[in-house]
């Protein structure tokens, strides 16, 4: 998740290190705070692997900064990464915004499709998250907590929303590559 926040804002345009450490903070730190001991090993990773460069450029008030450029080895590596992402990326909501905020970056509408249809799909499956002692599920109408009775509730209507959002991108989507698909059966 870290590797795909630093490549897709470095994608957008150079940054400095501090500057990158608050944008991928705001896009995820929420969650999971990014911490310099953290960031700056990854960065050096991204580096080693020829996927981003850093440059001297003048400070703002002071010394020169550290500029991060992504290189084409970068570019390359996040559209893999946007093409053929591991399932957490499609399954977990933090990863999936990760994903979602550089998707642009993958500029095939038909590609851009295909992933926002595998989040589509997941969303279809029932949410289980809550368990009896012998490990079956409990619908949501024989929760007793008000607690887990909201939960759902809240889950379900974020997930109606997103489905809502996730068919009239991928039709666009769709439409704009010139790829004729089926309507979903109850769209």
């Amino acid at each position: 998740m870290l590797k795909m926040a630093i490549l897709g804002f470095l994608r957008d345009f150079p940054l400095h290190g501090y500057d990158l450490k608050n944008r991928v903070a705001s896009l995820a730190g929420h969650v999971r705070p990014i911490a310099d001991g953290t960031l700056y090993p990854t960065i050096k990773k991204l580096e080693d692997a020829q996927c981003l460069t850093r440059r001297t450029a003048p400070g703002s008030v002071a010394a020169p900064r550290h500029m991060l450029e992504i290189t084409q080895t970068g570019t390359d590596q996040l559209r893999r990464w946007l093409r053929d992402p591991e399932p957490g990326f499609i399954t977990d909501d933090n990863k999936w915004y990760v994903m979602l905020a550089f998707l642009h970056h993958l500029e095939n509408p038909r590609e851009q499709a295909l992933m926002l249809a595998r989040r589509r799909e997941f969303l279809d499956q029932p949410a289980q998250l809550f368990f009896d002692a012998d490990g079956a599920p409990i619908p949501p109408e024989r929760l007793e907590s008000p607690f887990r009775k909201g939960l759902m509730q809240i889950h379900r209507s974020t997930n109606l929303t997103e489905i809502d959002w996730l068919d009239r991108q991928i039709a666009e989507l769709n439409q704009r590559a010139g790829y004729a698909v089926r309507q979903r059966e109850g769209s």
